[in-house]
C-alpha cells in the first residue's frame, strides 16, 4: 500500500489545510489592497495640502506701489520655518523662477533648482507638479503662475513638500496591517479547528460504536447523528444488519445441508453394510438427491453473498422465450401461451431467473392438461420503494388444494409420488425468491388449474412507464 500524507489521511488535516490556504490569501490580498487605497489616499490628500497652500500663498502677497512684490505669508505649518526640513515656499518671476523674491524661513541659499518649462510644461490652469531627490528625500512641488495687480509682470509661486510623511503613514499602516491581519488569521485558524473538531464529533462517536459493533458489545450504531451524516448511519446499519443475516443464513444452511445428506448417507451406508452388491439404481438415486441438495444450498449461499453488493439485471423476455422453446419440444401435446411485457428488467442474476422459471414450467407440465401460460409485467411503481414486477404461471390441471399450498413448498415433499422429480422445485423456487427479497404465493387459476404468481424486484424503465 502506497505510503499516505497527513492529508490525505486525515479529514481535518484537509478541511484545516483549505480553509489556512484561503484565509492566508484573502488576507494577503486584502493588505495588498488596503496599503495601496491608504497610499492613494494619502497622495490625494498631500496634493490638496499643496494646493491649498498654494492659495494660502497667493493670497497673502501683493504688488506694491513701486512694483515690488510684498507680503507676509503665514502658512500656519511650523515646517515652513524649519530649515532643511522639506517643505518651503517661494515667491519669483516667471523669467527667473530660480531667484527667489520672497521665500519660507526653511529654504536655503539664495537660488532653487526649476526645471524648464520645455521638459515640464504647464497646464491649461497655469499649474504643475513635480517631483525632486535632494540629500535622499522626496520632495513635491506644486507651482502656478499668475499676475498680480495691473501689472504685466507674470510671476510665479511654487510650494513644496516632503513625501516622507507619505512613506512613514504608509509604512506604519501596512505594519498595523499585517500585525492585526496576522492575529486575526491566526485567531480565524484556530477556531477553525475547534470549530472542524467539535463538527466532525459524531464521526469520532460513529467510529467507536463501530469498534463496539466489532467486539460484540453492541449490535448497530445508535444515537442521533446529524442530517449530513445520517444516511450514511442508516446504511452502515443496514450492512451490518446485512452481513448478520448473511452470516446467519450461512449457518443454518450449512446446518440444513449436514441434515438433507444425512438420510442418504445413512442409506447408502446399511445398504453397504449387509455385505450383499447393493443395487445400483439405488445408488444412483440417493447420489443424485444429495447432489440436487448440494446444488440448491450452494445456489442459496451464492444468492446470499451477492445479495446488497452486486446490481445483478436480466431481461425477462429473452429467457422466457428461449425456456418456452424448450418446453414446446419436451412437452408437445402442451400448448404454452406468454405474455411477457417488453423491455422488462429483473434485479436478478439471469441464472437464477432461469431456474426460477425453468422449475415453475417443468413443475406446470407435470400437472396441466393441455395449457400452460406465462405472464411477466412491471408492477405499478410504490413512492420511496424499489421497483417490482411480476412473474405468474398458470396451468389447467387438477390444481391444489388451499389446506395442501403449505406442503408443496416444503423441500422434497410431493403430492403426487407417481410423477417424476424430486419434490425440490418449488422449494428452490420459493428459496431464491426469498433471498432475492420477493414473495411467492399460491392460488386457484382461473384456467382450473394451479397459480402461482411471485413478486421479483426490478427495475424501473422508461419504456414500461410511458
Amino acid at each position: 500500500m502506497p505510503k499516505q500524507t497527513l492529508f490525505r489521511r486525515s479529514l481535518s488535516a484537509r478541511l484545516l489545510m483549505i480553509i489556512a490556504l484561503w484565509t492566508l490569501l484573502a488576507l494577503v490580498t486584502t493588505g495588498i489592497l488596503l496599503s495601496t487605497f491608504f497610499r492613494q489616499n494619502a497622495e490625494r490628500n498631500f496634493d490638496d495640502l499643496l494646493l491649498a497652500h498654494a492659495y494660502n500663498l497667493i493670497g497673502a502677497i501683493e504688488l506694491a506701489p513701486d512694483g515690488t512684490v510684498r507680503g507676509m505669508p503665514n502658512l500656519g505649518d511650523p515646517r515652513f520655518l524649519t530649515p532643511l526640513s522639506g517643505w518651503s515656499w517661494v515667491v519669483a518671476t516667471a523669467d527667473d523662477p530660480a531667484q527667489p523674491l520672497l521665500f519660507s524661513a526653511s529654504l536655503a541659499g539664495d537660488r532653487i533648482e526649476v526645471p524648464d518649462t520645455a521638459a515640464i510644461p504647464f497646464s491649461d490652469q497655469f499649474q504643475r507638479t513635480y517631483e525632486i531627490e535632494s540629500a535622499g528625500t522626496t520632495t513635491k512641488r506644486l507651482e502656478a503662475q499668475l499676475f498680480l495687480g495691473d501689472g504685466e509682470t507674470l510671476y510665479q509661486v511654487m510650494v513644496s513638500g516632503s513625501r516622507d510623511g507619505i512613506d512613514e503613514a504608509t509604512a506604519q499602516f501596512s505594519h498595523q496591517v499585517v500585525l492585526f491581519f496576522s492575529l486575526f488569521g491566526l485567531g480565524t485558524i484556530v477556531a477553525t479547528a475547534v470549530a472542524i473538531r467539535f463538527g466532525l464529533k459524531p464521526l469520532d462517536d460513529a467510529r467507536e460504536q463501530l469498534n463496539k459493533v466489532r467486539e460484540g458489545e453492541q449490535e448497530s450504531l445508535s444515537g442521533g447523528y446529524p442530517k449530513e451524516i445520517a444516511p450514511l448511519i442508516g446504511e452502515i446499519n443496514a450492512l451490518i444488519s446485512s452481513n448478520r443475516k448473511v452470516t446467519e443464513r450461512a449457518r443454518l444452511q450449512v446446518g440444513n445441508l449436514a441434515h438433507a445428506l444425512k438420510t442418504p448417507l445413512a442409506v447408502i451406508k446399511n445398504e453397504a453394510s449387509r455385505g450383499e452388491k447393493t443395487p445400483s439404481g439405488l445408488v444412483s438415486e440417493q447420489a443424485q438427491i444429495m447432489q440436487n441438495q448440494i446444488d440448491a444450498y450452494l445456489s442459496r449461499a451464492r444468492i446470499s453473498a451477492q445479495m446488497g453488493t452486486i446490481h445483478a439485471k436480466c431481461e425477462a423476455q429473452p429467457v422466457a422465450e428461449r425456456l418456452m422453446r424448450v418446453m414446446r419440444k419436451l412437452a408437445p401435446t402442451l400448448k404454452f401461451e406468454e405474455d411477457v411485457q417488453p423491455a422488462l428488467q429483473l434485479a436478478l442474476e439471469k441464472q437464477d431467473f432461469e431456474e426460477v422459471l425453468g422449475n415453475l414450467l417443468e413443475n406446470a407440465s407435470h400437472y396441466a392438461k393441455s395449457k400452460i401460460r406465462i405472464q411477466a409485467k412491471a408492477m405499478p411503481p410504490i413512492k420511496g420503494e424499489r421497483a417490482t414486477a411480476l412473474l405468474q404461471i398458470d396451468d389447467d390441471g387438477p390444481g391444489v388444494e388451499p389446506e395442501q399450498f403449505a406442503n408443496i413448498l416444503q423441500r422434497g415433499k410431493r403430492l403426487d409420488e407417481s410423477l417424476p422429480g424430486t419434490g425440490l422445485g418449488l422449494s428452490i423456487v420459493n428459496d431464491i425468491v426469498e433471498e432475492y427479497g420477493g414473495s411467492l404465493e399460491l392460488d386457484r387459476s382461473e384456467l382450473g388449474g394451479l397459480k402461482i404468481a411471485i413478486i421479483l424486484p426490478a427495475f424501473k424503465s422508461k419504456t414500461l412507464a410511458s
